[in-house]
């Protein structure tokens, strides 16, 4: 009859179990690789205490048009009165 202990095996078998492990380890490999990824491009589009903000939108509304050159001049000199202030 059939005896399905280890000594007795099919060597597909073998080949088909470390197949399915080698597919295991890429596809844990690929999740952590997805993880590390997205945590990182999270880190980077949050904005870190270093960064000038009020510098950042003044500049964004003087591009969309919101204020005019006179204003966006005063309101720079301003800040860079505060940063050496």
């Amino acid at each position: 009859m059939w005896s399905y202990g280890p000594h007795n095996a099919n060597p597909t078998m073998w080949m088909g179990m470390g197949f399915g492990l080698i597919v295991l380890l890429i596809l844990l490999a690929l999740a952590v690789w997805m993880i590390i990824a997205a945590s990182r491009r999270q880190s980077a589009n949050t904005p870190s205490q270093s960064s000038n903000r009020p510098v950042e939108t003044l500049k964004e509304r003087y591009a969309r048009g919101e204020i005019g050159t006179e204003e966006y001049r005063e309101r720079m000199r301003e800040l860079e009165g505060d940063k050496r202030g």
